[in-house]
């Protein structure tokens, strides 16, 4: 006879499956009777270790972003380079995210549409952490002269709002356009454009020194 599933894995078991069935159904598509069945287990357990769909829901995001450590990542990029370069590693990333995890993708694209609860826990777990590097980002670098002066939140969450929206409708462009869009051409393409909006004409970047 098998091993009994553990309570902790069987917690982890039932977001495996509620991630792939939310993201392939939506929210409203998805009931809890079709969670329980995928994963081997009553409806009685589901709401064992969860309130009710919207709670599991929203930690099938929480999980999917702490998959990612998008926080972490960007870490990495503080300080570097002028601000063309910080709009470009934040772009890739997302665009890199997206590439990754498809699952993501939709589980935000359906959120969009469907759920007011899903939209808002997308936007805290997995959009603030760039929007928050980014402002620090921004704020740093006008301190320094390089960035003129702008509200840094504003622009923030309009510079990932446009990468997002690359990231979930570029293969919709391909299919209507008829030709492959990339990450490197939209990255190419429109973060030059979003830097010489920001930096002070003949600005030198920020030194590094003590960062």
């Amino acid at each position: 006879m098998a091993p009994e599933t553990r309570p902790a894995n069987r917690r982890g078991e039932i977001l495996d499956h509620a991630s792939r069935l939310f993201s392939a159904h939506g929210y409203d598509g998805t009931a809890i009777r079709l969670i329980a069945r995928a994963s081997g287990v009553t409806e009685a357990a589901i709401y064992r270790h969860f309130d009710g769909k919207a709670q599991l829901y929203d930690e099938v995001i929480r999980a999917k972003a702490r998959e990612h450590d998008i926080a972490g990542d960007l870490a990495g990029s503080r300080g570097h380079g002028g601000v063309e370069d910080v709009l470009r590693a934040v772009a890739y990333h997302i665009l890199s995210l997206a590439q990754r995890d498809p699952e993501l993708v939709r589980l935000m694209s359906n959120s969009s549409l469907e759920n007011d609860q899903g939209r808002a826990t997308i936007f805290r777990e997995v959009r603030i952490p760039y929007i928050e590097f980014l402002v620090d980002e921004i704020t740093w670098r006008m301190a320094a002269g390089e960035v003129r002066r702008i509200d840094p939140v504003i622009t923030s969450r309009c510079f990932v709002g446009m990468v997002m929206d690359c990231a979930l409708n570029a293969a919709m462009w391909s299919r209507l356009a008829g030709a492959e869009v990339d990450a490197q051409t939209v990255v190419c393409n429109n973060v030059p454009i979003f830097a010489r909006g920001l930096t002070n004409d003949g600005a030198a970047s920020p030194s590094n020194d003590g960062v």
